[in-house]
């Protein structure tokens, strides 16, 4: 060995001991990133959550000069996905996306979850979907909320909702609890079949999005009767939000969204890189493509606005979700 590598080399360990004096993680001494992303999503192909994620990993490997790959790991609720980042190195190279249903929700539905949601993971920013819209069968006789629930104390009715503990599932549990009404609510594989049902009139009523709606809408065959969250949708601006009807139950008044995560321990400063572009993927024309088609308006935050929202939302969902007293488990 040379003089002079020997040397290089006691410079280059002074440098990794120097690093582990400040307490610093070894990851950070590297170039970040120095291998592919992969973005683990909890659901298959056909929703908000595989589009918005191939939308922003094509936005990261531009800017990041890496390749960012798509996993769909469907299954469980999104808990395989999950569990499978829960357990990934956080070295910034493995993330997620999934709903707030399955990191918030889930623990008021299940007794023994594979995470602990606070404690394995941090977020990165959060996906709008747009608001949510209140919709009926086209052939009802109702043309407000008021008269489809006034309609409901006299007639049975059902609500179609796309998995247990979702919005629409607290939307009919907050007007059965308040109300006195006995809103049946009909659990459904997805959004697809979920519509399908209120179109034709087999179902009374449905919350869900735009995108799953539009195609029934076109057709003439439901009414859209308000939005629920801050915001009334883009495509349908004469359309009213709950809150502004009255309805200010805190259901009605929290933005739906998805999440994306990484490992608890990814170095702070890759989170808000990442969150970063993800604000940024917006005002990609993919990014812009995507707003359009699925009517959304806002745009996906940064990482510290993220961690704010999971500090002060994520204990209305939980509480909202156990007024439901369903246990699934």
């Amino acid at each position: 060995m040379t003089q002079d590598h020997s040397r290089r080399r006691l410079i280059h360990a002074a440098g990794a001991a120097g690093l582990a004096a400040a307490g610093l993680p070894a990851a950070r001494a590297q170039a970040w990133p120095n291998k592919p992303i992969r973005i683990f999503v909890g659901f298959p192909p056909g929703g908000t959550s595989d589009p918005y994620a191939r939308m922003i990993g094509e936005h990261m490997g531009q800017k990041l000069g890496v390749p960012v790959l798509v996993e769909n790991r469907a299954g469980a609720s999104g808990f395989i996905s999950l569990e499978a980042l829960a357990r990934a190195p956080a070295d910034g190279h493995t993330i997620g996306v999934t709903t707030s249903t399955s990191v918030w929700g889930s623990r008021a539905l299940y007794r023994k979850l594979p995470f602990d949601a606070d404690k394995d993971f941090v977020s990165i920013s959060w996906l709008p979907v747009g608001p949510l819209l209140f919709a009926v069968p086209a052939s009802l006789p109702v043309n407000s909320v008021k008269e489809w629930l006034d309609y409901a104390r006299v007639k049975p009715v059902g609500m179609a909702s796309y998995n247990v503990g979702s919005v629409p599932h607290m939307v009919a549990t907050e007007f059965n609890n308040k109300l006195g009404l006995s809103i049946n609510v009909i659990q459904y594989k997805g959004e697809g079949p979920m519509w399908l049902d209120v179109a034709t009139g087999i179902v009374q009523a449905g919350v869900g999005s735009y995108v799953a709606l539009a195609p029934h809408i076109a057709r003439g065959t439901v009414k859209v009767l308000a939005s629920l969250g801050s915001e009334r949708s883009p495509k349908l601006p004469a359309v009213k939000s709950m809150i502004s009807l009255g309805y200010d139950a805190p259901i009605f008044r929290l933005d739906g969204g998805l999440i994306m995560l990484a490992p608890a321990g990814t170095p702070a400063e890759v989170v808000k890189r990442l969150g970063d572009l993800c604000a940024e993927s917006a005002d990609t024309p993919k990014g812009q493509a995507l707003k359009d088609a699925f009517a959304i308006d806002a745009r996906p935050s940064t990482a510290a606005d993220m961690q704010r929202k999971w500090r002060e939302e994520s204990p209305l969902w939980i509480r909202m979700t156990e007024a439901l007293g369903v246990k699934i488990d």
